[in-house]
């Protein structure tokens, strides 16, 4: 069985204008160890920073998930 291995090119997330594509690098360069920072996300920034218990497990699972109750 031939199985061939899926390189991604480095770049295939970046525009394609060379100009554009140029400042994103640098730009990802300058950021690509950081923590990932996500604005979406599925949890109050205020658990954390409290870390109170919760109730039941329910509490934790279900109610914080916006897609549960769409």
């Amino acid at each position: 069985m031939n199985v061939r291995q899926l390189t991604l090119h480095p770049d295939r997330l970046f525009p394609s204008d060379p100009v554009v594509r140029d400042i994103a690098r640098r730009l990802y360069q300058q950021i690509k160890d950081l923590p990932i920072v996500s604005p979406h996300g599925h949890t109050d920034p205020s658990w954390f920073a409290e870390n109170a218990n919760w109730d039941n497990a329910t509490s934790l699972l279900l109610l914080p998930d916006h897609y549960v109750f769409r």
